[in-house]
């Protein structure tokens, strides 16, 4: 039974606030019906349950691919039970609240035992009394990583070469001239950017020494949670998931998820998720603009930017990367992709609201790649500046380079709140060129958004050299071959502010091969 709110005792008063964020009651004093975030008391401990999952396949002695899948539907199941499980009294209490207009909406998940609900201060006061409820917390607002994009650069090539040489030098008294010499002509074009080439940031990675290997991320799925796709980039269409080998649309609402709009198909009004994607796994048909990673691999997105969003849409994004979700609402986790890139983040410091979400990832052996966040006016950047959640434990952050491998300006430092070197690693991220809207190339675009595409398309090239790599493994990997990367402010590595360097793709994939 529940009391009114006008007869709530002391003792549910105090229950209320203990449980209820200041900054939510603030929200009520402007708005009589206001969104916020409720979550239970019991939440899937998703690490132990994959370890138990692991054990049990490599006791049955199945193939690696079976055993990772096998251990995925078994974090979903074991994550969807409990929401079903420990959801009803509170889904009940709400369809009730619907009817009597106290309640606008509300929305369960299972990645997070949670429900975003959108009601008056009474329903959520009754919601705090529950003892199932352990807190409940606003919707807060977040924004999507601000890009500089730069009209005017100069392509890469029109660089001095002279600069380059005498920077590298500088970075390590131990490099030659001559080895200088040489490695800028591998990284820096002479001449200004053509389609027929390999871009300069997907050289300096030493990609296409890997697709010579024949290996270029065939048969691995890479995602974004971002503004959407241009599903119909030339650099991307092929690439889509929802399209069968005849170019036919099918199933679309398996590779794609829109939840801020609901647009049936891949779209992008904004362009930050079509030129991040562009740099995992872009190429154009005819061999031109070589601009991805991994242009072998396929992609599926998700929408969660248009061009800011929420944390309940956030969560409703990563939760559809774990399970796709088809038109009857039933749920597949073998649709669930091998890597997720996020060019997004939050502020500093300690805040754990998306932590359930990439622990759930990784249990599903889903790279949860997060880019490391770029200064802003409220973060100026400096130690421990590193964006949430790039500096949660679970997550593996990219910070961004330049063509000469020294630290963008803008690109945040660890440690993170947890002790730990953030970012763990680096990527080009400054005068970056990928797919733009409008079927078109676009260069000058200048991030840690722009970065954390790379390794993205790292881990996919991996994944297809070696599919049985856990997570873990692929961390390992790419952390211990990157090149190490050091200045006068960060004299050893890894440091916090390149993590263990640059990474190599040729590096990392010889050393899963060999």
């Amino acid at each position: 039974m529940y009391a009114d709110s006008s007869t709530t005792s002391s003792a549910g008063a105090s229950t209320i606030s203990a449980k209820v964020s200041a900054k939510l009651n603030q929200q009520f004093s402007t708005s009589e019906y206001v969104t916020y975030l409720v979550k239970l008391k019991d939440q899937v401990d998703t690490e132990s349950v994959a370890k138990h999952a692991f054990q049990k396949a490599s006791a049955e002695q199945i193939s690696p691919a079976a055993a990772k899948l096998s251990v995925r539907k078994t974090v979903v199941n074991s994550l969807m039970d409990t929401a079903e499980k420990t959801q009803s009294s509170v889904e009940e209490y709400l369809k009730k609240e619907v009817n009597n207009g106290n309640v606008k909406k509300y929305k369960s998940y299972f990645i997070v035992n949670a429900f975003a609900v959108t009601s008056t201060k009474e329903v959520m006061d009754n919601l705090a009394t529950l003892p199932e409820i352990d807190k409940i917390l606003p919707d807060e607002k977040r924004e999507l990583q601000k890009v500089e994009i730069d009209k005017d650069a100069q392509p890469a090539g029109e660089q001095s070469t002279d600069q380059a040489v005498a920077d590298q030098t500088a970075i390590d008294p131990a490099v030659t001239e001559e080895n200088a010499q040489k490695s800028v002509q591998e990284s820096v074009y002479k001449d200004t950017v053509t389609p027929s080439r390999v871009e300069w940031n997907i050289s300096k990675i030493k990609a296409p020494q890997v697709w010579a290997k024949g290996i270029d991320g065939k048969g691995i799925v890479v995602a974004n949670l971002d503004t959407g796709v241009e599903y119909t980039h030339p650099a991307l269409k092929r690439k889509w998931r929802g399209l069968n080998a005849s170019g036919q649309v099918v199933n679309p609402e398996l590779s794609w998820y829109d939840a801020v709009n609901g647009a049936a198909l891949p779209t992008d009004s904004h362009g930050h998720g079509t030129h991040t994607m562009g740099t995992s796994v872009g190429s154009d048909s005819n061999g031109t603009n070589q601009i991805g990673v991994a242009p072998g691999a396929k992609w599926i997105a998700v929408r969660v930017f248009n061009p800011d969003t929420t944390d309940s849409i956030l969560l409703d994004g990563g939760q559809w990367i774990l399970a796709p979700v088809d038109k009857n609402g039933k749920k597949h986790p073998e649709l669930a992709p091998d890597v997720v890139n996020n060019s997004w983040g939050g502020g500093p410091g300690l805040d754990e609201w998306y932590r359930p979400v990439t622990k759930a990832w990784r249990a599903a052996q889903i790279f949860p790649e997060f880019s490391a966040g770029n200064t802003t006016q409220s973060n100026p950047g400096g130690p421990g500046s590193v964006a949430n959640p790039a500096n949660l434990p679970e997550a593996y952050a990219t910070g961004a380079t330049d063509i000469n491998n020294k630290l963008a300006s803008f690109s945040l430092r660890g440690p993170s709140p947890y002790g730990e070197v953030k970012p763990e690693i680096s990527a080009s991220g400054v005068n970056i060129r990928s797919s733009v809207p409008g079927g078109v190339y676009e260069g000058g675009w200048n991030g840690t958004s722009m970065a954390g595409p790379h390794t993205a398309g790292l881990a996919a090239l991996l994944l297809q050299a070696k599919p049985s790599l856990t997570v873990d493994q692929l961390e390992d990997v790419i952390s211990k071959t990157a090149t190490p990367l050091t200045d006068s402010q960060y004299p050893t590595s890894p440091n916090n502010g390149y993590g263990n360097g640059l990474i190599d793709a040729l590096a990392a994939v010889n050393s899963v091969l060999n």
